[in-house]
């Protein structure tokens, strides 16, 4: 068109159009854009050029400085678009960089936090000459606590978060209780999440496509939870949420679904949770995960985002307790102690061979109006009404008055006694124990006393000197209820425990070939191995004992061996059992 028009102006306006489509061909198209424009540019100097030699027309060096421009503009603005590409992902990179440091700072914290006091409480045995060995141990012990391969908390470190929840939650419940107020502390959820998904979790894509799968999946789950929230990994493709934001059901449950959604990036239906919810659901950590997790299978079953934990059959406490307000309870605790209706059976423990070693004392209540009350429940809402120490009181008096009679016929039997989390954590349970046991005239080395397994995974700063108090006294410490939830053998250097109890929950199903019975044989073979004798709770059957006898249990109680007795039976089972 230029080389037919004679109008320079026409020539000009012409030219300034082809530089600003290079423009836009070079905005377009990115780089390919730039070269297109630049070889136009070029051929239009070419021409020009040409032209100015053939006919001394200065008006093509307007138009070759045109050119020229559109070559010097359009790399420019190449240059620009690179630079502010390669800033964006500078600046990409450093904000993950920064958002996996602030993770990992937190999750570090709440680690530093939990584990400062631990060094303390390690267990004295003589054969720890040096401090290499405890240093590292301590290490370890910090080490396991992050999931190595997402870098979350893991499952003990879960289980610690939500003990100290549970702590704080009842503290607050027991405040309010004190102050006569309402108390407006929300609940805590526990929230269970897995994939189901047959074709990322083939074993033909091997462990390393897996692995890459589940650090993706920690990744988003961290960025879809709220920051106030405790996201940790229980195993394989299972992680947990643990949140006391939510006050209801309602709330948590859309939540779930939202997380649920946000995970589903390619298709709906691979993500399932289940919800469970403290104080209703558990009275402690491990079993509050448990439900959580029961839940999540029934939501797979089910084939819905979430669940919320509902009890099975003989699970539900029926108890009228549930009925009645805070102040109504309290009523009828201050009554029941006020009638004695609240009193401690013995239970006999043997070892392999039979031969009796001790019992192990329990609180029983006889309800004037409601007959017996389980102990789960009177248990669970004692603690809420702050009843809980004056049931101490009266389970350490009797149980060490007890003792007293029975070392007199044999000197060598001891006697177990059961203490709550709160228990340990009131501030004169060294002096009110000590002084009972004194009291009473008992040897200290015939008490055995019970730490719960919720117990043993809590931040052990406020109970350390007392434990070590116990352990200096002589008094064996034995890990309560292991097995149910999510105890973890980590706890056990950690800890000044000479014994541990395996829950009959965990025991109750040994048929060949069950997950328990392999469970239960593995645990038995390693407790063994670091000199930690067992002690099997629930005994119900002779099929059960003969097979826990057999894996290398040490002790044994339960319906089969003998049922708990009275106060004013157990001299006189004693002395038949010594005759026969």
């Amino acid at each position: 068109m230029q080389r037919f028009l004679f109008v320079d102006y026409a020539q000009v306006i012409i030219s300034i159009f082809l530089v600003i489509s290079s423009f836009f061909i070079n905005l377009l198209f990115g780089i390919p854009g730039y070269w297109i424009s630049t070889a136009l540019a070029l051929v239009q100097i070419y021409v020009y050029t040409a032209l100015f030699s053939y006919r001394l027309n200065y008006n093509m060096l307007v138009l070759i400085g045109l050119a020229l421009l559109s070559i010097l503009v359009n790399t420019i603005f190449e240059f620009f678009i690179i630079r502010v590409s390669e800033r964006i992902e500078s600046l990409g990179k450093k904000l993950s960089a920064e958002k996996a440091k602030r993770i990992s700072y937190e999750t570090t914290a709440m680690i530093e936090k939990t584990m400062s006091a631990r060094p303390g409480t390690i267990v004295r045995h003589d054969e720890i000459a040096d401090k290499s060995g405890y240093a590292e141990a301590v290490e370890s012990s910090r080490s396991m606590a992050l999931d190595p391969l997402t870098t979350l908390p893991n499952r003990h470190m879960i289980n610690e978060h939500t003990d100290i929840k549970i702590l704080n939650y009842k503290k607050a419940f027991q405040d309010a209780s004190d102050m006569g107020t309402p108390c407006d502390v929300n609940p805590i959820y526990a929230i269970y999440i897995t994939v189901s998904d047959p074709v990322r979790f083939s074993q033909s894509n091997g462990h390393i496509v897996v692995d890459l799968f589940i650090q993706t999946m920690a990744h988003r789950l961290r960025e879809a939870a709220d920051s106030k929230d405790f996201v940790g990994r229980i195993a394989n493709n299972e992680f947990a949420i643990i949140t006391t934001r939510l006050k209801d059901d309602t709330e948590v449950l859309l939540y779930a679904v939202e997380i649920s959604k946000a995970l589903n990036e390619e298709k709906d239906g691979n993500f399932f949770a289940g919800i469970a919810q403290y104080p209703r659901d558990a009275i402690y950590a491990g079993e509050l995960i448990q439900h959580a997790e029961a839940a999540m299978y029934d939501a797979v079953k089910e084939d819905t985002d979430a669940k919320i934990y509902e009890p099975k059959e003989g699970e539900a406490r029926t108890s009228f307790l549930e009925q009645l307000s805070i102040g109504e309870i309290k009523k009828l605790f201050d009554e029941a102690f006020d009638r004695d209706e609240i009193f401690m059976v013995y239970q006999p423990r043997f070892d392999a061979d039979m031969n009796l070693t001790g019992f192990e004392a329990f609180a029983r209540w006889d309800c004037e109006d409601k007959g017996r009350i389980e102990a789960r429940d009177f248990l669970f809402y004692a603690e809420k009404t702050g009843h809980i120490y004056a049931l101490g009181e009266l389970s350490l008096r009797q149980s060490f008055e007890t003792l007293a009679l029975i070392n007199e016929i044999d000197p060598e039997l001891t006697m177990t006694i059961n203490l709550s989390t709160t228990q340990l954590q009131a501030s004169d349970l060294q002096i009110d124990l000590l002084a009972a046991a004194e009291a009473a005239g008992c040897n200290l080395k015939n008490i055995i006393i019970d730490i719960p397994s919720d117990g043993a995974t809590m931040n052990v700063s406020e109970v350390q000197n007392t434990l070590d108090a116990f352990a200096s006294s002589g008094i064996t410490m034995s890990l309560d209820n292991f097995g149910r939830g999510y105890s973890s053998l980590n706890s056990i250097p950690l800890l000044p425990i000479s014994l541990v109890k395996l829950d009959g929950h965990f025991t109750a199903d040994l048929k060949e070939g069950t997950a328990q019975d392999v469970l239960t044989r593995s645990m038995i073979s390693l407790l063994e191995e670091i000199d930690i004798p067992v002690d099997a709770t629930n005994v119900s059957s002779k099929e059960q004992f003969e097979k826990l006898k057999e894996y290398g249990c040490t002790f044994f109680q339960g319906k089969y061996l003998n049922d708990p007795l009275p106060k004013k039976d157990i001299i006189e089972y004693i002395k038949d059992y010594k005759k026969d």
